[in-house]
């Protein structure tokens, strides 16, 4: 079995964060109101309101990327715990008599 996920990896080709959304979905749905929203309020909101909206927006982007980021570290390392425990036990699945 030939793998070369250190190669995909490297070179670009593995980004678990690129994907297609359907927009009929309920993220896409969600996302769309969210947007829509967003919209509306910028074009309401001058001034200072409109700068707390932004400051508020961003704030949000940031804290949700940084979710993002901590939840897919996570879950890497538990699927390398996994396969740590997996192979630990490799032994034990035929073991000798």
């Amino acid at each position: 079995m030939d793998f070369d996920f250190i190669a995909q990896l490297y070179y670009g080709n593995i980004n678990p964060n690129v994907r297609d959304m359907p927009r009929d979905s309920a993220l896409g749905r969600a996302s769309k109101a969210f947007s829509d929203a967003e919209e509306e309020l910028t074009n309401a909101l001058t001034g200072a309101e409109k700068k707390a909206l932004l400051n508020l927006l961003n704030a949000h982007s940031e804290i949700v990327g940084t979710e993002v980021f901590e939840n897919f570290c996570t879950g890497f390392r538990l699927g390398a715990l996994a396969i740590l425990d997996i192979l630990a036990g490799a032994d034990q699945l035929f073991p000798e008599d």
